[in-house]
């Protein structure tokens, strides 16, 4: 799972290396127009935009992703989506809060993340199964079962969210067919690997 996921990790670290580069040549070409200066200054001082721009940040988090993804065991969990809209970002990601079910459909963990507008409309009406890979407590990976890599999400703890949005009428129904999904599930993963 960790080698599949090495792509659908953080999706704007390509852009952040374009932006870096954008800048450096912005900054050389200034440098030369305006400040008319040398062009093996102007040179100079692009690279050091371009190192000052680089994406250090965005790489030592996919980094450590990919060591959780390699170390925690993946839980299946039920779950509750709710949307907080459009990422300020990217508008093909909606700001996802996913509560994470016990049986009695009580949150048992709460979560905020960013997931694509397409797989955030594959869990039909908010209530389905996740995946979880990393502590509880203090947040880890999110993937949808149908295609976890590339559903890939990082989970942010919120506790703000526990104990909001109690579930009646229909979606009761839809809570405990996920929860009976995810239980199968477990059990089916843990007599396939004896």
């Amino acid at each position: 799972m960790a080698r599949r996921a090495q792509n659908a990790l953080e999706p704007g670290y390509a852009s952040k290396i374009l932006q870096g580069f954008a800048g450096g040549f912005v900054v050389a070409v200034l440098l030369i127009v305006i400040f008319e200066a040398p062009f093996p200054v102007a040179v100079m001082f692009g690279v050091i935009g371009i190192a000052a721009m680089w994406p250090t940040e965005l790489a030592a988090r996919k980094k450590h992703a990919l060591k959780t993804l390699e170390r925690e065991p993946w839980q299946v969990w039920p779950c509750r989506l709710e949307g907080e809209g459009a990422s300020a970002d990217n508008q093909a990601f909606v700001g996802a809060r996913v509560l994470l079910l016990a049986p009695d459909r009580t949150p048992v963990a709460a979560f905020r993340g960013a997931m694509s507008v397409e797989h955030w409309l594959s869990v039909r009406d908010g209530r389905g199964v996740v995946w979880f890979c990393g502590d509880l407590r203090v947040g880890g990976w999110i993937a949808l079962p149908a295609r976890p890599a590339s559903s890939l999400f990082r989970a942010v703890p919120a506790p703000d969210l526990l104990g909001a949005g109690t579930t009646t009428g229909a979606l009761v129904g839809l809570e405990e067919a996920a929860i009976a999904a995810a239980t199968s599930e477990t059990v089916w993963t843990w007599i396939s690997e004896q």
